[in-house]
């Protein structure tokens, strides 16, 4: 086991590319004077953690599965700068945070849901914060198969994620969801050396795209 991993999840990789980006980029914003702090929506495995704590960033973050929670918040609770809640991802949030980290919660639930968090992700950032985050692509293999929620919106029969609805986007309505921030790249990717093993066996990992989003919180 590593020590990006949860007891649970000890086949899970290193920290996400972009939860790196944010990281570096967020820490050569800092200066002494202000600890940043960054909001985590959904924690999984915890992976992503160590890069933003290097960074010398507080982090706040928020899942809405009970068990991780606990899981998490006992192997953060010895740093002080970890907080670890049990929450919906449509908030509300309370800090104004510096940053915002979302590598799975976008990608679970429906549009409605997705727009939620987005929504209470941009009332909880500065403006001019990052955001980097993660959504399902209509070219993923996964789009259309399983039990159809509604035209976006499928829930896998099989697998680690059985009965979990997935929204997918293409690029004309992933853009029009992120119309509270500036979008500054928006690539579809082949995420096989991304997506957290925790949640995914190896050959549905092989195959999943997803879009990789960094953008800024508009001006309210």
């Amino acid at each position: 086991m590593t020590s990006n991993d949860t007891p649970a999840a000890a086949s899970a990789p290193s920290a996400h590319v972009l939860a790196r980006a944010l990281a570096t980029r967020i820490a050569l914003k800092s200066d002494a004077a202000h600890a940043p702090r960054v909001l985590v929506l959904g924690i999984g495995s915890g992976r992503n953690l160590p890069p933003l704590l290097a960074a010398g960033l507080h982090v706040d973050a928020v899942d809405d599965d009970a068990e991780r929670v606990r899981i998490l918040t006992a192997r953060f609770a010895p740093d002080a700068r970890v907080r670890v809640a049990h929450a919906s991802y449509a908030g509300p949030f309370g800090a104004a945070y510096d940053g915002a980290l979302s590598t799975h919660a976008f990608l679970h639930g429906d549009e409605r849901a997705a727009r939620a968090a987005l929504a209470a992700t941009r009332r909880a950032l500065r403006t001019g914060a990052p955001l980097c985050a993660t959504f399902g692509s209509t070219i993923d293999p996964r789009y259309g198969s399983g039990r159809r929620i509604d035209g976006a919106t499928f829930a896998p029969l099989v697998g680690p994620e059985t009965g979990i609805p997935h929204v997918y986007f293409d690029e004309s309505r992933l853009r029009a969801i992120l119309e509270d921030f500036t979008i500054e790249s928006i690539e579809e990717t082949r995420a096989a050396e991304h997506v957290g093993t925790w949640a995914h066996d190896p050959g549905d990992a092989a195959t999943i795209v997803h879009w990789f989003v960094r953008a800024t919180a508009r001006e309210r």
